[in-house]
């Protein structure tokens, strides 16, 4: 049963001839999608199981022994970091680029949002969050989500890390975290944050074991802010439509970015023109992503060519956050970027032929005119932050498998031991399910559960029309087959296995009686 269906069977249980006008259909819509998010709250084992995974980073750290075998001068200097003058968000490495031995930083975007400890010139450790890593001149730059303290400290020690490890935004309820390594899944025993922090396991990355993570443990969510402002959309007087999307009615919105997740958790579709060879690899997953902006409409037609480009007008994220000013040495450095999205919401077929880039030959033009018109939004671009102008002009693909999400956060998990090379990790979850929007659209849970989702979708109906007799009626109804089917999907085992039910009480996590140690020296031990 589709979103379609499950609005018509809410209809004919309320009335039987609803006017099913826009607004009508609409607030439905909404019901339906407050019960399926409720639904996933309240039964997740109506949901199936789904595996997302990211991949570990270990930790870069200075090798100045390397350097100076690789160099054969003994007494070359120390990798170390410098404070820009004048520029507190900035350190510079001492050494450059073609110095023998080096290992150079990521400059991919893969360490934006890692931490960077920093030893000052008194010894004492400061953390901060890495914002964008580029190459000036011969040296390599690391900009700061906050300032260094002074624009004069020199030649300092470093390490580059990641804290933790942040699951996608859908994930809800984790089941279980396997560590992938030679075609091998190796479980991780998850712990508590308290039995974590008290035995250390949370402490200075330079105190914590290396090796093959066998244990994991939750920790801090991350959020970043929303756009507030609505994208301009006007007719570009000389952004000719290329093709080979054919024009229409669109709808534009965008996000913010910071940091991406590792290669192969790639998005799927292709990014670059689609009438060139895709040379270049799909568009990479942020590591975080803000919530959408307000959307903006507009309407292009292939009659109107040349003249009916479409130009989006962005805010200046970079000058936004004070990375704006070309003086500085953290110009356009906010490590922040914007991703588009669109959606079609009408195909103009008239006059596709005279398009520069159309697909294929008539009648049908190799299928670019035989598209779908969902109401969702797919991704169409990943831009700089600094970007203010973007020109849709049909040679870009949205990602169809990439839709726009609602995105309220990221919730982090920490690996102990710290992982000492690059490894993957899957993660089974139940993922939130993704907003209803085409009637085509259907439920991700098993079938008979769908009547539970009509009668919590109908008692938010009654409720709006102020009918609470039949609203508390259709409530109870659906608490009943709630409890049926926790019976029916609430455990996997078998129904005739015995199930010993007990009252559990309040204790610690950590059993205080037997004594415990450290598995490191501290420095005054």
């Amino acid at each position: 049963m589709n979103l379609g269906e499950t609005r018509n069977a809410i209809f004919s249980q309320a009335d039987w001839q609803p006017k099913q006008s826009n607004d009508a259909l609409a607030r439905v819509n909404r019901f339906i999608n407050r019960a399926y998010f409720q639904l996933a709250e309240e039964a997740p084992f109506l949901f199936f199981e789904k595996r997302v995974g990211f991949a570990t980073l270990p930790d870069d750290t200075p090798d100045t022994d390397a350097i100076r075998e690789a160099t054969g001068n003994p007494s070359f200097p120390a990798d170390t970091v410098d404070v820009i003058a004048n520029d507190p968000w900035v350190l510079q490495r001492t050494l450059g680029t073609g110095v023998a031995g080096i290992t150079l930083w990521d400059q991919t975007g893969r360490w934006r949002g890692r931490m960077i400890v920093v030893t000052d010139p008194n010894g004492v450790q400061h953390r901060r969050r890495i914002r964008d890593i580029w190459t000036q001149g011969i040296n390599q730059r690391i900009s700061l989500y906050r300032p260094w303290n002074n624009d004069t400290d020199t030649l300092m020690d470093w390490r580059i890390y990641t804290e933790d490890y942040y699951l996608p935004d859908e994930v809800i309820e984790v089941s279980s975290i396997r560590l992938f390594k030679n075609n091998q899944n190796w479980p991780l025993d998850i712990i508590g944050q308290l039995e974590a922090e008290q035995y250390s396991l949370a402490d200075n990355p330079s105190q914590v074991g290396k090796g093959v993570p066998r244990s994991a443990f939750r920790r801090y969510h991350q959020q970043i802010e929303s756009p507030t402002s609505t994208p301009v959309a006007v007719l570009g007087a000389a952004d000719q439509w290329q093709g080979p999307e054919p024009a229409g009615e669109f709808e534009y919105c965008f996000t913010y970015c910071w940091g991406y997740r590792d290669d192969d958790f790639r998005d799927f579709g292709p990014e670059g023109i689609y009438t060139a060879a895709q040379a270049t690899p799909s568009r990479r997953e942020p590591l975080w992503e803000s919530s959408a902006s307000k959307t903006v409409k507009i309407i292009n037609t292939n009659s109107d060519s040349p003249g009916t480009g479409i130009r989006l007008t962005l805010p200046d994220i970079d000058y936004m956050q004070g990375f704006g000013r070309p003086a500085d040495a953290r110009y356009r450095h906010s490590g922040w970027r914007k991703r588009i999205y669109r959606r079609r919401i009408t195909v103009d077929a008239v006059n596709y032929n005279t398009l520069p880039q159309k697909f294929g030959a008539a009648p049908n033009y190799g299928g670019a005119l035989a598209q779908e018109t969902p109401d969702a939004f797919y991704l169409i671009a990943d831009v700089d932050g600094s970007l203010v102008n973007f020109i849709d002009d049909g040679s870009v693909l949205p990602d169809y498998h990439r839709r726009l999400r609602d995105v309220h956060g990221y919730q982090s998990i920490r690996l102990y031991p710290r992982p000492d090379t690059r490894y993957e990790v899957d993660v089974r979850c139940i993922l939130r399910p993704k907003e209803l929007e085409d009637d085509g659209d259907v439920p991700e849970i098993h079938p008979d559960g769908m009547n539970t989702l009509l009668y919590r979708a109908l008692a938010f109906l009654y409720e709006s029309q102020g009918n609470l007799d039949l609203a508390d009626r259709a409530l109870n109804r659906y608490r009943e087959l709630l409890f049926t089917l926790t019976k029916r999907y609430g455990d996997l085992r078998y129904p005739g296995e015995v199930l010993t039910k007990r009252p559990a009480r309040a204790a610690r996590v950590i059993d205080s009686r037997r004594p415990w140690r450290r598995w490191y020296n501290l420095p005054n031990s």
